[in-house]
């Protein structure tokens, strides 16, 4: 799976799902924490991989992996990860051992944290969960891309980045 296959099965996803909500509570990360450029876990996605293939706002390199099981090994947002795992369908009994793995780490490094969920729930899994999801109807994926770019700007707009 490519990052803009990723990004538009994201986009038919749920962005309110109950468990990620408490995590980001937990950790104090998300929406409600701090002056995030996002409303969502959802829309955090989508403006990251719309702005994935440039350096954008974690100054990535431009020739970033375009595979998502490398984005999601790269991710350093435990409650983005998460979101993802539960708005997929990655079974209840995952997701517990995945929470807890990272509550476990709640005050440690944000790397420790989404390599403890990895751990648990491997890119395979999530992949598996994603494909169910994947018969987008061509006339969807217009509004897709649509969504995809505005999220992108809207992180843009932001951090005061072009653009381009």
């Amino acid at each position: 799976m490519q990052t803009r296959d990723l990004a538009r099965i994201i986009w038919i996803l749920d962005p309110d799902t109950p468990k990620h909500r408490k995590l980001e509570r937990l950790l104090k990360i998300g929406a409600e924490y701090g002056n995030p450029w996002y409303s969502s876990q959802k829309e955090h996605w989508l403006g990251w991989l719309g702005d994935y293939h440039t350096s954008g706002a974690y100054n990535r390199k431009q020739e970033s992996p375009t595979d998502a099981r490398s984005v999601y090994n790269r991710i350093n947002c435990a409650p983005m990860l998460f979101w993802l795992c539960e708005a997929s369908g990655v079974p209840d009994p995952e997701l517990s051992k995945a929470f807890d793995a990272v509550a476990k780490l709640a005050t440690a490094r944000v790397a420790s944290q989404c390599g403890a969920l990895r751990r648990v729930i491997p890119w395979a899994d999530v992949e598996t969960q994603l494909m169910r999801h994947a018969d987008i109807p061509d006339v969807r994926l217009v509004e897709a891309d649509e969504a995809i770019s505005a999220a992108r700007a809207k992180l843009r707009e932001k951090l005061k980045l072009p653009s381009t």
